[in-house]
Formats: C-alpha cells, structure tokens, sequence
C-alpha cells in the first residue's frame, strides 16, 4: 500500500469524507474534514512514520497540512532516512 492510500485511509478512519470527486488537493480544513480529534491523530500518524515528534505550533497547520497533497510532502521531507 502507498503512503497515499495509507494516508487517505487514515483520513477516512478519522470521519473525512474523501468520497466522489474528492482529490488530494481538497482542502481538508475548509471542507471541515479535519476537527481537533482527527488533527491530534494525524500528528500521531506522522510522527509513526516520520520517527521524529511533531510540534504542530511551530507552523502555519492550515497551510502545511490543508490536503493529502500538503501532508504527503510534509512527511516525505522528514521520512526516516
């Protein structure tokens, strides 16, 4: 499985509707997908995958982490070497 659809699932696990035309370039804060229970559980995500801990008050969380897209390119600078 790709970390596209890991993510993707995750996201779906977490009550964000991905359904129908949703792409990875939907923006997940302004679709309301993303409230503060699924936002501590996609920190929690990245920190499993990236191995290092995430602090998300030292960036801009609605610009960093606004779609699949962001997030995916979020991880990928910080993945495990």
């Amino acid at each position: 499985m790709s970390l596209r659809d890991e993510l993707r699932g995750f996201l779906v696990e977490q009550g964000v509707d991905l359904s129908g035309d949703a792409d990875d370039a939907l923006d997940l804060f302004e679709c309301g997908g993303l409230d503060s229970l699924a936002l501590f559980n996609l920190v929690l995500w990245i920190e499993e995958r990236t191995g290092e801990p995430v602090d998300p008050t030292q960036f801009d969380l609605t610009r960093e982490w606004a779609s699949v897209r962001d997030i995916l390119a979020f991880v990928g600078a910080r993945e495990r070497g």
